[in-house]
């Protein structure tokens, strides 16, 4: 495995894409070890080399987290220590309609949209090996198998932010419920979930039975840090049975700096990228096939015309990423996309 610095000092942005359901995964990491994981996670999936092994070296460690590198050192050598142990509970679906021998071939990250399907919850590993090397000041992190099935479908359904924007967070719970309410910004607000559900996701199921003390202890101190960093005014509403709180849910709203608000007044509306139908991938695989300009640079060498439509046919309704990289070329052949915010 060859060094290969993917964060680099001096960066305005380390823009992060993390899949949705780590996103909505239950656990606890400490604030260091979540920073690791988010930036193995991405880079991994960014590097697209089809394996489960990263490397991160203490420089790039420091340079996305803005710290200097002797705490660098410290902080993969520590994490290196205890990361194999740790675990995390997420949901998958095995939807029944797949043809396929192996129900490990059944398996999917998105919720089918029938109903012959089985959820699994269940708790994983996070890694199958984990060693750091002292002196060239690396760590080389092996993930599970659960996990790597994860970083690949990263394109089904995923949330993108700044990680820049959270290396001034306190604690696991502040940088974990920012990615949360990026994926739900759009929205307007994280839906109502019950206080067990909060407290899974935050990974203290077996911690502070008062649900006071868990509002007081978790969810208060990451939402003011959140209120405090600028990007969101979040508000936390309860919902009561009886007398007892039994629900918690967010409304979020977005803050617009002045500079971004002039920006936005001056551009039209981005577009909100959804996976196509069947019937529109159908329809629109073709076309693209058929446009000189998008064959000349996607049509891969020795591809058969009929095998290049079959690959962007399970491109346009399975890979999101795959959707806006073609968008441009799909609204020319008369497709039309939402406005909004991505």
């Amino acid at each position: 495995m060859t060094m290969q610095n993917f964060y680099k000092p001096g960066a305005d942005k380390v823009m992060i894409i993390k899949p949705n359901t780590l996103v909505e995964a239950g656990f606890d990491l400490t604030e260091a070890e979540h920073d690791l994981m988010t930036l193995a996670i991405n880079k991994l999936h960014r590097l697209q080399s089809g394996g489960k092994r990263v490397l991160i070296s203490a420089k790039e460690f420091a340079a996305a987290n803005r710290v200097n590198e002797i705490y660098a050192y410290r902080a993969l050598k520590d994490t290196a220590k205890i990361l194999g142990d740790r675990k995390l509970k997420f949901t998958l679906y095995l939807d029944k309609t797949i043809q396929a021998e192996n129900d490990a071939d059944k398996l999917t990250v998105l919720k089918p949209h029938h109903n012959n399907f089985t959820m699994l919850r269940s708790e994983y590993h996070w890694l199958q090996g984990v060693s750091y090397q002292d002196e060239q000041g690396f760590i080389i992190l092996d993930f599970s198998d659960p996990l790597t099935f994860l970083i690949d479908n990263t394109s089904k359904a995923y949330t993108r932010y700044d990680f820049i924007k959270t290396v001034e967070f306190k604690g696991c719970s502040s940088k974990r419920l920012y990615e949360l309410i990026n994926k739900w910004k759009d929205t307007g607000g994280v839906p109502e979930m019950t206080v067990e559900a909060w407290k899974e996701f935050f990974g203290v199921a077996d911690k502070y039975p008062k649900i006071a003390e868990f509002k007081r202890r978790i969810l208060d101190p990451a939402i003011n840090q959140i209120n405090k960093q600028g990007d969101f005014k979040l508000t936390l509403k309860a919902s009561k049975f009886g007398r007892t709180i039994s629900h918690f849910s967010i409304t979020i709203k977005t803050i617009k700096s002045p500079d971004k608000q002039a920006e936005q007044n001056t551009k039209p509306d981005k577009k909100l990228v959804k996976l196509l139908t069947a019937n529109q991938a159908n329809v629109f695989a073709k076309k693209l096939a058929n446009d000189g300009n998008f064959g000349s640079k996607y049509a891969r060498v020795g591809e058969s015309p009929n095998s290049f439509i079959n690959r962007l046919n399970d491109e346009l309704q399975r890979d999101l990423l795959k959707v806006d990289e073609y968008l441009p070329y799909l609204e020319k052949l008369g497709f039309k996309a939402c406005k909004g915010e991505r």
